[in-house]
This record gives C-alpha cells, sequence and structure tokens, in this order.
C-alpha cells in the first residue's frame, strides 16, 4: 500500500477520537448570580427605614485638624423625610443647625462650610439608608447575613453595606474625596448608638453617641426652615 494511502488511514481514527472529545466536552459554565437585584436595594431601603417621630439626644466630638470640639447634639426625625440637627457646645451654646429635607440640606443663611455629611451619609447617621433618588443602583447584592449597594449619579460613587438589616458602613466617593459613615450598636428604634463620620480629605472625624431616643407626638412644621 502506499504511503499516502497508510496515512489516510491513520488519520481516520484520530480525527473521530477528536471529534468524540469535542462532543463530550462539558458545556460552559453558566454565568454566576445577577450583581443587581433591585429587590435587595428596595428591601434594604425598607428594613432601615423609621418610622415614627423621634426626638434623639446624643454626645458629639468634632476633630478638625489641630482643634477639637463637643458638646450635646440633639436630632428631631418626622418620617418619611425629615430631621432637625442641633448641636450644642459645653455651656449649652448653638454651635450649628441644619435641617434635611428628603435630600436638600438646609442651613441658615450665609453659614460657611460645616461639618456635616452630604445628605446620603447624614441619612445613614440614623441608621437609614437613603440613596439620590436620581443615582443609578449598579451593584446589589446578598450575601449571607451582608448586603452591598452601589449607586452612581454623574461622578459620584455610594456604597452601603449592611449586616442583617441593620446599616454599618456607608461610603461616598465624588469630586470632593472620600467620605465614610461607621456604624455600631442599635437601640430599640433601629437607630445606632455609635456614627462616625470621616472626611478624609479634610482630616476631619464627626463621632456620635446615642444618649436618649423617645418616641413623640410630632413637631412644629417651622423648625424645618432653618434656612428661611
Amino acid at each position: 500500500m502506499k504511503a499516502a494511502a497508510i496515512a489516510a488511514l491513520l488519520t481516520v481514527p484520530v480525527t473521530l477520537a477528536l471529534t468524540s472529545c469535542a462532543a463530550s466536552a462539558p458545556a460552559a459554565d453558566p454565568p454566576g448570580p445577577p450583581t443587581v437585584d433591585p429587590t435587595v436595594a428596595q428591601a434594604a431601603v425598607a428594613e432601615t427605614a423609621l418610622d415614627r417621630p423621634l426626638h434623639v439626644v446624643f454626645a458629639w466630638t468634632l476633630q478638625e485638624r489641630e482643634a477639637r470640639f463637643s458638646g450635646r447634639g440633639v436630632t428631631r426625625y418626622e418620617p418619611p423625610g425629615r430631621a432637625r440637627l442641633d448641636l450644642f457646645g459645653p455651656r449649652d451654646e448653638t454651635y450649628l443647625s441644619a435641617a434635611l429635607v428628603d435630600m436638600e440640606l438646609r442651613l441658615p443663611r450665609g453659614m460657611p462650610d460645616v461639618p456635616l455629611p452630604p445628605p446620603p451619609l447624614l441619612w445613614s447617621v440614623l441608621g437609614v439608608v437613603r440613596p439620590p433618588a436620581d443615582a443609578r443602583l449598579t451593584h446589589a447584592v446578598r450575601n449571607g447575613e451582608t448586603t452591598e449597594l452601589r449607586y452612581e449619579r454623574g461622578e459620584e460613587r455610594w456604597t452601603f453595606r449592611l449586616e442583617g438589616d441593620v446599616l454599618r458602613h456607608v461610603e461616598g466617593n465624588g469630586p470632593g474625596g472620600r467620605r465614610t459613615v461607621e456604624l455600631t450598636g442599635e437601640d430599640g428604634n433601629g437607630l445606632p448608638q455609635r456614627a462616625v463620620y470621616r472626611d478624609w480629605p479634610a482630616f476631619r472625624e464627626l463621632r456620635m453617641e446615642l444618649q436618649e431616643a423617645n418616641e413623640v407626638d410630632g413637631f412644629p412644621q417651622d423648625i424645618w426652615n432653618v434656612g428661611g
């Protein structure tokens, strides 16, 4: 038999074997679980919402580079989206007043830069998940007891992390730099026992520790008009 014919015969089993292997190769792994589950984000917002008016008293300490301030603070909260914040010094003098109405931070006229978080982080100090209404959800996953949410709005990025149904960490990044809120403990109203806000570029740290929180009937409507 000619050499060319012998070579052709020898290639047949090899071709069949390769075809058989290709046919029996396992299919590609299916894609992993989705990283954006809107129901996870909706549940986190609902689980952390405060549903009754609260009068909250806390101790605060502000560290700004070489300066340090401390005193007593009061927060008045009214659902679904109003909060009034007053910080008092050691002699009960007013250090700062502000109101938060949804995502609008209201300050007295002429007030210079204040050591407060932007609205999404300021809401988180109460243990509430409240991303900007026009932010796009880019990541929402629950893995065991941990839930992580990420949002984008223009150049801004927001991350919320919960353990169980309790908010523990929030981070905002944008043109102003990195800002974080760390939360520990929890009282019977769903409020964190301690909150630490850090403005990393400004070397600023604001610590708040819960002293007392009571449910009330409501508040006068003019307290939300701090900037009026």
